[in-house]
């Protein structure tokens, strides 16, 4: 599956309960810089990718997800009452980046990234 960075803009879909959820958990992660959540039609797993702020000293994202990761996705599954499978990437990213596999973009959150606004 092929994400362009430009359709991170787009807005939620309204009444969508787990697209407000996550929009709720991303403003609670300083952390966390960009999130998408892709659901596949033939698989039963959420998947929620994040590009994560790198550290104050370099571009470093690793000490954050080692820190964090497991109790973001146990978080994620608790609040979203669904099966989720947490991932991150790695950044910087081009202007369309490819994640392996097919579904749809639930959710595409990046009010943290100013250079999204560069685009």
């Amino acid at each position: 599956m092929r994400l362009s960075l430009a359709s991170s803009l787009e807005a939620t879909p309204p009444g969508c309960a787990t697209s407000s959820a996550l929009a709720r958990w991303y403003a609670e992660q300083p952390a966390v810089r960009r999130l998408w959540a892709i659901r596949a039609a033939d698989e039963p797993m959420l998947r929620v990718i994040v590009l994560l702020e790198p550290s104050p000293d370099g571009d470093e994202i690793s000490p954050a997800w080692m820190a964090h990761g497991s109790r973001w996705a146990r978080d994620l599954r608790e609040r979203l009452a669904d099966a989720v499978q947490l991932e991150r990437i790695d950044g910087p990213l081009p202007e369309e980046f490819e994640i392996d596999g097919e579904g749809a973009v639930l959710s595409a959150l990046c009010w943290r990234d100013s250079t999204a606004l560069e685009a």
